[in-house]
């Protein structure tokens, strides 16, 4: 599961807002219903693995489940409409516990710790968004994370001294609106799991190992990843016969087109099946 948190520094924890004055009276919630629809929102679906978190002033904690949800749509007055009767369910709870305001849609006091805590129980692993960081180009993110962003507010003191343990990622050293840097993650995500699940093509095959190590450098110094297929192991290379030392150079199907371009320009014509 993708989950995301969002802190929303400024906004209102009173159920008693004007949904006509979001970015104003409302602490800038239009910012946090535009991160919502970015977690959650597809095309023509939501995504169903995404559990989106928000954070209202470090007291209020409203969790929104992809698989779960109901009537959430893409404009943000009706997000935010979803967001006041999440409040006033909390108005009315008797308790402290987390209660279900709208399908899939819950609400609980809570702090940031508090919501940390509650992410290393579920074993999610919390990654820190932010410009100054890792960039995510070499960063390796884990299988169940949980991505913390600020509002369109820095991170407090406080929160900085909270996260200050866990990793910090950056998507570029410009700063971004918090629902571009969630698409951006969700982009590089969906391309990794996409990697990790589609079958390799060939881009090239050649006899022997020194020739295929020079392609295999060349395609990763362009950022290609590669993976090589052989027929024999290399130590038996001088005892193979025609075929049997044959070394065929795998790519994704994404990258095969600029993988063949730059083995012609710098070696020779690729070979194909």
């Amino acid at each position: 599961m993708r989950r995301f948190l969002i802190l929303g520094h400024k906004a209102t924890v009173e159920s008693d807002f004007t949904l006509n004055d979001l970015p104003g009276a409302a602490g800038r919630l239009d910012v946090l219903c535009r991160a919502i629809g970015a977690t959650l929102f597809l095309s023509h679906d939501i995504r169903r693995d995404v559990e989106t978190n928000l954070l209202l002033q470090d007291s209020v904690h409203i969790r929104i489940s992809g698989e779960l949800v109901k009537r959430l749509n893409p404009d943000e007055r009706s997000t935010a409409a979803l967001i006041k009767h999440a409040l006033k369910a909390l108005d009315d709870a008797s308790s402290d516990e987390e209660v279900q305001s709208t399908p899939g849609i819950f609400v609980a006091q809570r702090s940031l710790s508090d919501v940390i805590d509650g992410f290393l129980r579920e074993n999610a692993e919390p990654v820190v968004l932010h410009e100054e960081g890792e960039p995510a180009e070499t960063y390796s993110f884990p299988g169940n994370p949980a991505f913390i962003l600020s509002d369109h507010t820095e991170f407090t003191e406080t929160d900085q001294v909270l996260l200050a343990d866990f990793p910090r990622i950056s998507l570029g050293a410009k700063a971004l609106h918090t629902s571009q840097a969630i698409t951006i993650t969700h982009y590089l995500l969906d391309q990794r799991e996409q990697d990790l699940n589609a079958d390799l093509v060939l881009a090239h095959k050649v006899w022997g190992e020194p020739k295929a190590q020079l392609i295999i450098t060349l395609l990763e110094d362009f950022d290609i990843p590669v993976n090589r297929m052989m027929h024999v192991p290399p130590s038996l290379y001088p005892m193979a016969l025609d075929g049997l030392a044959e070394v065929r150079i795998m790519v994704h199907a994404r990258d095969l087109a600029r993988a063949r371009r730059i083995i012609a320009d710098y070696f020779e014509e690729p070979c194909e099946e």
